[in-house]
């Protein structure tokens, strides 16, 4: 009789264990989704491991109306201000990889305005320095989809106000959170060479910023490499913990142009 009731208790434990672990494979298969393995190889690279971790905050809309200008940002934990590569992807758009962020001093958050296409998961990956990626990622309802296929303005629609090509603009102070916020944009197209030109009917060819520079005279405070899914004049907001002289910035774009502050 003893022998019967330990044996209904180890199978209790054995099936309640599968049910466990079933519900945390079935809860990944729906964040990830089955095609992400090629999403991480491809951007994250296949020999590093990735985990989830919640206390990265995405602070980005539910749902969107305008998919060519989506403000997100990513809150980074304390135990990972230290880490040096930050990506954002987008699983769902025609170019998922948005911008690898390399930072340089201890970041607290980062923002930008990206381009959607369609509803899509957003992921902010943060590489910690046993070199695990550290993911975090929220699905984001897009109602007017076309954000990367669609300009920015459209002037048969809209009047459209010329922009002088590299024009930057940029802001230093303290929060009142005690963290010390640069806040930098500059006038570009970030043309994604998936947009056809209302007036002729021809594709604008891919024109996009791909580096920004943010030094001090104490050196680089970070870097980012940018690709076309940032929306036209793209907006960067980095907080860092710790003041920094007034940054000198620069910028190059894909058709070999440097722009300064």
């Amino acid at each position: 009789m003893l022998i019967s009731k330990k044996l209904n208790f180890y199978i209790l434990l054995l099936i309640f264990s599968l049910a466990f672990f079933s519900s945390l494979l079935k809860s990944k298969e729906e964040v990830y989704g089955t095609n992400f393995t090629v999403l991480k190889n491809e951007y994250l690279g296949k020999d590093n491991n990735y985990i989830n971790n919640s206390n990265i905050r995405l602070v980005i809309q539910d749902e969107v109306e305008e998919a060519h200008e989506v403000s997100m940002i990513v809150k980074i934990p304390k135990t990972l201000k230290y880490s040096k590569t930050i990506i954002i992807l987008v699983d769902n758009n025609p170019i998922q990889l948005v911008t690898k962020l390399y930072p340089n001093k201890a970041l607290k958050s980062v923002g930008f305005n990206i381009r959607m296409e369609q509803d899509s998961y957003v992921r902010a990956a943060v590489l910690d320095n046993e070199g695990v990626w550290n993911i975090s990622s929220k699905k984001v309802i897009v109602n007017s989809p076309g954000g990367c296929s669609l300009p920015a303005c459209d002037p048969t629609k809209e009047v459209c106000a010329p922009t002088e090509l590299g024009k930057m603009l940029v802001q230093k102070y303290k929060r009142s959170s005690g963290n010390w916020r640069l806040k930098f944009k500059i006038n570009h197209p970030m043309d994604t060479g998936l947009v056809t030109d209302p007036s002729s009917g021809e594709i604008i060819p891919e024109y996009y910023v791909n580096w920004v520079y943010f030094r001090d005279a104490n050196g680089e405070l970070a870097k980012a490499q940018t690709f076309g899914a940032l929306s036209a004049n793209p907006t960067f907001i980095l907080d860092f913990y710790d003041d920094f002289i007034q940054p000198d910035i620069t910028a190059t774009d894909t058709k070999g142009k440097e722009f300064a502050l």
